[in-house]
């Protein structure tokens, strides 16, 4: 999954995809002008809340839509940083004018404003499969006699996958598939480091993990998006196609804990837009309709809504997160 996603020459994203434009890959929160509105109404209110001009700090900037939204609607001019490991994208990004970085350990600790869509499920996990009698298998990826791409059951690669699902009181049955996210713990941890106050929001979908790892789900939650079509073969076009996995809220949670962050939510993105005060947003256009259409598409139940949920850890001390309070 790694090397499908990121790697340099042939991985999806390093390609630069068109993320959330009609033709791109798969539709996303980004491509929505009001969704950047809502963003920085929650960038203002953090900024009021800690008292100190905030650096942005966005994870996965895509094609670099979403930040110059963003930027359009805030209030005050802000060191605004895009964090992303495709070349590809990072250069989409600095053609629209935006600060865009490989590697967080160029930035120092600061009062920053953390912000990541659908990053969470685009981290590469293990598959692991129950064998019954608590015994746990690794899926590995290995070629069939054709030469073509196979899973191989073998032993797992770390007891760390093994410690996640204990920590975590989970048992699989015989022959359920599950993912683990490993890298989550360093991924926080290095956000965790320049945060320094501050809060860290990330839309994303997924479930806790007696729900994650429940036999609703006996064949994992690994899937994968091409010209906007859901596929679940995750070997069907290998680097052009996007990879994702439910993200494990418990383990989120956890990790940003012991990090030494506060942890609010998950909440409905729809509850979290409408209490930024979505329904304040005009377009430039004028086009109210249409402005409409954009808030409904966002925040209606039935579709992005629930969709997606958002996770929110701060600093010490802070006061209670964006967009968990009723607009005013």
């Amino acid at each position: 999954m790694s090397a499908a996603l990121y790697d340099e020459t042939m991985g999806f994203y390093a390609k630069g995809p068109k993320i959330g434009s009609p033709d791109g890959p798969f539709d996303t929160n980004a491509r929505f002008q009001a969704f950047g509105y809502a963003i920085a109404q929650a960038i203002n209110y953090a900024e009021k809340a800690i008292g100190f001009p905030l650096r942005i700090l966005e994870l996965g900037g895509g094609t670099g839509q979403l930040g110059n939204s963003i930027i359009s609607c805030l209030e005050n001019t802000h060191e605004y940083v895009v964090l992303d490991p495709s070349p590809g994208l990072r250069a989409n990004q600095k053609q629209r004018g935006l600060h865009a970085i490989q590697n967080i350990d160029r930035l120092s600790p600061r009062p920053t404003f953390v912000f990541g869509n659908e990053v969470l499920d685009a981290l590469p996990v293990h598959r692991v499969m129950g064998m019954g009698h608590k015994e746990v298998v690794e899926l590995y990826v290995d070629l069939d006699e054709n030469g073509e791409f196979c899973e191989q059951p073998s032993f797992l690669s770390t007891v760390e996958l093994a410690d996640r699902l204990k920590g975590e009181r989970v048992q699989l049955g015989r022959g359920q598939v599950a993912e683990i996210c490993l890298e989550l713990k360093t991924f926080l941890q290095s956000i965790g480091k320049v945060v320094e106050p501050g809060y860290v929001i990330f839309v994303d979908y997924g479930d806790s993990a007696s729900n994650l790892y429940s036999h609703r789900h006996r064949n994992g939650t690994l899937r994968s998006y091409y010209h906007q079509q859901q596929v679940y073969d995750p070997f069907f076009a290998v680097g052009q196609q996007d990879l994702t996995a439910d993200v494990d809220y418990t383990a989120a949670c956890f990790i940003a804990e012991e990090i030494g962050f506060e942890v609010e939510g998950p909440v409905p993105q729809g509850t979290w837009l409408r209490n930024l005060g979505i329904q304040a947003y005009k377009g430039s256009t004028g086009d109210r309709e249409s402005d409409q259409e954009e808030i409904d598409v966002l925040t209606r139940p039935a579709g992005l809504g629930s969709a997606f949920d958002v996770l929110i850890f701060k600093t010490k001390g802070l006061p209670v997160g964006p967009g968990l309070q009723p607009a005013p």
